[in-house]
């Protein structure tokens, strides 16, 4: 896990000042390779993971002189990947993934983006063909920005967090309000927009091609979720379950792969609970350190404290647990700077305060942490999607009676333990007669459709917005199906992502997510909606399993 950084053509002498604002991404080692050849400098900076060696610092070149890279995230299956080059003839220098890596890509280009699984975000130089390939993992795990600037656009930079990009004086920082628009209604911005005009963010999933001799912007998927998840898995329960337990069990063999400690972000929850269980199960002898949230001061914040059943988890799975206690909330300002600080833009996810306060301490004992998320959107977790066939069967109630149920829940004050309840319900009954698909989009929004229309002064979706809605139209034969869909393309990169990367690499730590594995995903998306639900019963397909 690091942070990367580049420049092509112009000033590249600020590579360096970009990797003073990636600092904290990366303690251990920093690099920066001038590849005068192709008018390009690359940077890094670097949280050892695998092959702790001077050897596997990057950028990385290979012998030849022709390749080099600078890469940000974790190859887990990189073991089978270098037996595999192995077999074809390569010899290696390091025992790293950053290598393999390098020469997967090498040999094998763009196509070889196919077989890695894990997270990452890179750039590949071939000095020879003159190219410079940037590539984003398919779940958006790892972030990268880039920019064209400069007189005529000529010189092209690029880099893992915004923060390094606004060190270049010559990035257009003008508002761009079809980001803007996006924030508004979901609270993040959405690839390929920020919210400065003249900073883009690569799309998960995606490529860009730059050949360094007429640099412009070539983009294009090398992954499609929906299409790799058509058609359902004809498998009875008892075998769906199985399927849904191997996928699992393979997720977290590759993720416990680390020369460094591992722990585990605990609540009392299913998802995280899976993860420390599977854990022991694999590494029965392993140093497990678990950490946890304990909410204390006002009886509110006490009645969502889980702290002590994840501290009785901790002590059946043999593993120590760390509670890291907020007592109360907090100076407002306080918080909303130390967000500005981490997302370098304004970001909506208020549990991100938390999860930065329990990264500080987690990094203290780990430099890996194993998280549940992803887990709600793939297995069915939210209220939400319940909500979706609940919205089918009652899609034809009279406006009068959808308006009377909001105007009686509006009598009633959204506060303290009933607060979300009542607005979840208020959100649906105004949905009652609506297209299902705007009906799942409002609910997993901060403003609803009439709502965004006014206060941005226009009527249409954003971009995202409506690709967002097409896809769940698409995909509305089976409405759970289309949601995780949506999700797992603006939910999970855009929200959880971001989130889970900044908190984490602001402490120098690495967070691993093994719900979203792509075997994972299409195992549990392809299962069939009905093994997914059971009445009274929370994600049964997982707890079976």
């Amino acid at each position: 896990m690091c942070g990367i950084a580049g420049i092509v053509g112009r000033n590249r002498e600020r590579v360096p000042r970009m990797l003073d604002r990636l600092a904290h991404r990366g303690p251990d080692a920093r690099g920066v390779l001038a590849l005068d050849a192709l008018a390009t400098t690359l940077g890094h900076v670097r949280l050892s993971i695998i092959d702790l060696d001077a050897r596997s610092n990057q950028p990385m070149r290979s012998a030849c002189g022709r390749f080099a890279i600078s890469f940000n995230g974790e190859i887990y299956n990189y073991v089978e990947l270098r037996e595999r080059l192995e077999q074809a003839g390569e010899s290696f220098r390091t025992s790293s993934d950053t290598e393999v890596l390098m020469r997967w890509i090498a040999r094998y280009g763009e196509a070889g983006l196919a077989a890695l699984d894990g997270m990452y975000a890179f750039a590949f130089a071939d000095i020879e063909r003159r190219t410079l390939l940037l590539a984003r993992d398919p779940l958006g795990e790892k972030p990268l920005y880039y920019a064209f600037h400069g007189a005529n656009d000529a010189s092209f930079a690029f880099a893992s967090e915004l923060k390094a990009l606004l060190a270049l004086p010559e990035i257009d920082t003008s508002i761009d309000r079809e980001a803007l628009a996006d924030y508004l209604r979901f609270l993040y911005t959405a690839a390929p927009n920020t919210l400065y005009r003249g900073i883009r963010e690569l799309r998960p999933g995606h490529v860009l091609r730059l050949r360094v001799d007429a640099p412009c912007e070539d983009t294009s998927p090398f992954y499609d979720l929906e299409a790799r998840t058509r058609g359902e898995l004809e498998l009875d329960r008892e075998q769906a379950v199985d399927a849904f337990r191997d996928a699992f069990t393979s997720s977290m063999q590759l993720r416990l792969r680390s020369d460094v400690p591992v722990g585990v972000f605990l609540s009392s929850g299913l998802d995280s609970n899976t993860i420390l269980g599977v854990a022991r199960r694999l590494a029965p002898r392993a140093d497990l350190d678990t950490f946890t949230v304990r909410f204390a001061g006002s009886r509110l914040a006490r009645s969502a404290d889980e702290s002590d059943l994840a501290a009785r988890a901790a002590v059946a799975q043999h593993a120590t647990n760390t509670a890291i206690t907020f007592a109360q909330s907090g100076d407002f300002g306080d918080a909303l700077a130390r967000t500005v600080e981490l997302f370098d833009q304004p970001f909506g996810n208020s549990t991100s305060v938390i999860a930065d306060r329990l990264a500080e301490r987690a990094a203290q004992s780990c430099t890996v942490c194993l998280v549940g998320d992803g887990g709600d959107e793939i297995l069915v977790g939210y209220p939400r999607h319940r909500a979706l066939l609940l919205h089918q069967r009652l899609r034809r109630t009279p406006r009068l009676l959808s308006d009377a149920l909001v105007n009686g829940a509006s009598a009633f004050g959204e506060r303290g333990r009933l607060a979300t309840p009542l607005r979840r319900f208020k959100e649906f009954a105004r949905s009652l007669g609506r297209p299902l698909s705007e009906s799942f989009l409002d609910w997993s929004t901060y403003l609803d459709s009439s709502e965004a229309a006014f206060a941005l002064d226009r009527r249409e979706p954003s971009r995202f917005h409506a690709e967002m809605l097409a896809l769940f139209e698409r995909n509305a034969a089976d409405p759970v199906r289309a949601a995780a869909l949506v999700d797992l393309r603006s939910f999970v990169p855009h929200n959880l992502m971001q989130a889970a990367d900044r908190t984490s690499m602001a402490h120098a730590l690495e967070l691993r997510t093994p719900f979203l594995s792509l075997r994972v995903i299409e195992t549990a998306l392809r299962i069939r909606t009905e093994h997914k639900l059971a009445r009274g019963r929370a994600k049964p397909l997982l707890v079976d399993a």
